[in-house]
Order: structure tokens, then C-alpha cells, then sequence
């Protein structure tokens, strides 16, 4: 992937570097922080929608690019379109699955932020 990027200019190299990063990291920060619905199937869908649909529209547009029109649009500004839907399967699989280790990750979040003069190992 290097040795195609070597052919685009830097600018268009290190944002497509970034939006595959946003596109990976951002669902799961804000749904891991605000949402607490989130599952960990959850969190793994939107970490692999999100991450390899930026990777593959990155791919595309240095291996065969620059596309012009609404397909070079989209393609030259994947994170666009690729962290709603990284966002929209993270809470889709949430919503239809269960997680069986919730229990365990709520006290161990409460031990995590609860003052150490309070005894949590109960």
C-alpha cells in the first residue's frame, strides 16, 4: 500500500490515513463513553464496518484513482460516509445482541472510578 501511496501527494495520502483512523476509532470512543447500550459484538461491528470500508474506499482511490464526480467525492472523503455507518452497525448489533460479560465490565468500570477508601470487591 506504501508503494502505490508513493504516486499521491501527501496531503491526500495523510487524509485518507486519518479518515480510516476515524472512521475505526471515533464509533467506538463515543458509543463506548455516552452510550452504555453498547455491546462488545457492537463495539467489534463498528470497529470492522467502519474500518474496512475507509480501507477499502482508501485502497481503491490509490490503487486505480483520483475518481472525479460524486464518486471521487465520496471517495476522496470517505469518512464522510463510512463513520455514520460504522456508527449505524455499531448500534444495530447492539441493540439485537446480549452481552454476557456486562455484569462483569460494569464493576470493574465502578472499581475503576470509585474512590479507593470504598471496598468494591464485594
Amino acid at each position: 500500500l506504501a508503494l502505490v501511496a508513493g504516486r499521491a501527494n501527501l496531503a491526500q495520502t495523510v487524509t485518507l490515513a486519518f479518515a480510516v483512523a476515524a472512521s475505526t476509532f471515533c464509533p467506538l470512543l463515543v458509543l463506548g463513553i455516552w452510550w452504555p447500550r453498547l455491546t462488545s459484538r457492537g463495539a467489534l461491528a463498528a470497529l470492522w464496518v467502519g474500518g474496512g470500508t475507509a480501507l477499502f474506499a482508501v485502497v481503491l482511490v490509490l490503487a486505480a484513482g483520483p475518481f472525479t464526480g460524486i464518486v471521487g467525492a465520496l471517495l476522496g472523503q470517505p469518512a464522510a460516509w463510512t463513520v455514520p455507518l460504522a456508527f449505524a452497525a455499531g448500534i444495530i448489533v447492539s441493540l439485537r445482541t446480549t452481552d454476557r460479560g456486562r455484569r462483569t465490565a460494569d464493576s470493574a468500570m465502578t472499581r475503576l472510578h470509585a474512590p479507593e477508601e470504598l471496598d468494591t470487591r464485594r
